[in-house]
């Protein structure tokens, strides 16, 4: 077989029905002649029906579809192995509780080509009932997937986010450029390491704003519990991120001025916002102090490992204890 223009990885972790949907779409996908491409589906030791599912959209599939799989390592090791296991020029990133368009990749190609660019992303929605969607606000939406330029395009348009990870095609070059993603990154964060190691290194980003992705959300997902863990982990990835990239003095002094804010500022607003019974708003306003409460946990165990170990705390907001309920 030739070899593809493009291959599109799709971690999965015990989704069968969301990877089933997921492939389809993904094997529906219109090249207008432009490209050839296949599909990466790479198995972290699911224990469901995963392999089953792969196999019988296998068998009609229009595209080649490999399935690999990995040894329960974690979503990292998993994005590793797919740069590892590509053959052409071009990966494309997409997540396995998300669908697209048939013109989705397209639409990333053509932008990567018409300007020059070797990483581009584009737009993923929320999908979920508008009536769910009007009572969580936009911290919340922000944890759940949602791309910012989702709420307002209008002030994106001269200014396009940076890729996000569940929607992003990306040139080889990049990763013989910047390496692999970090695997020592169990709370999440490698994405957004990655992306910011690229734009350090000076590659050029795109934004096709056509290429939309849209992120299954079960209702699990909006709770409480749910959202307070993904928001303690943004935290403990923040700061993870921010100490590889400016040391432990500017880390632990914005650990501080993440502390100040919560006291001064985030915990009058939440308990005013709490006599007004505005409910998004006191959800993404609780939000920001766990993310400030792992930013902070995270720091301490960077300063003093031993003193600071917190192993049950970290083990708890792992990115995959997530990947085992959902």
């Amino acid at each position: 077989m030739k070899t593809p223009t493009i291959s599109i990885a799709i971690p999965t972790y015990n989704r069968q029905e969301m990877l089933r949907k997921t492939m389809h779409s993904m094997i529906n996908q219109q090249t207008e002649g432009n490209f050839t491409y296949e599909i990466l589906i790479i198995d972290d030791a699911s224990t469901d029906n995963t392999a089953a599912v792969v196999e019988e959209i296998s068998r009609s599939s229009p595209v080649p579809i490999r399935y690999i799989t990995e040894k329960g390592r974690g979503y990292t090791a998993v994005l590793n192995r797919a740069v590892l296991e590509f053959h052409g020029q071009w990966l494309a990133f997409f997540d396995d509780d998300q669908y697209a368009g048939s013109t989705w990749l397209n639409e990333l190609y053509q932008y990567a080509l018409n300007h020059s660019a070797d990483m581009v992303g584009g737009p993923i929605l929320l999908d979920l009932p508008e009536e769910l969607l009007a009572k969580i606000g936009p911290v919340c939406r922000d944890l759940l997937g949602e791309s910012p330029d989702a709420r307002h395009p209008e002030q994106y348009k001269e200014n396009p986010p940076l890729p996000g990870g569940g929607n992003r095609l990306v040139k080889r070059y990049v990763f013989q450029t910047v390496g692999p993603f970090d695997e020592t990154m169990l709370t999440g964060g490698c994405d957004r390491d990655f992306l910011l190691r690229a734009r350090a290194a000076g590659i050029k980003m795109g934004w096709a704003f056509p290429a939309i992705a849209y992120h299954q959300i079960p209702q699990e997902r909006v709770t409480y519990n749910h959202i307070k863990w993904y928001s303690l982990q943004w935290g403990c990835s923040f700061a993870y991120i921010d100490w590889k990239r400016f040391g432990l003095v500017k880390t632990s002094l914005s650990c501080l001025a993440r502390i100040g804010q919560a006291l001064l500022i985030n915990i009058p607003r939440l308990i005013w916002l709490k006599t007004q019974g505005n409910k998004p708003k006191i959800i993404d306003r609780q939000a920001l102090l766990w993310r400030a409460v792992g930013y902070s946990r995270r720091t301490l165990q960077i300063i003093s490992p031993k003193l600071f170990n917190q192993e049950k705390f970290f083990s708890r907001v792992e990115f995959r204890r997530a990947r085992e309920n959902t």
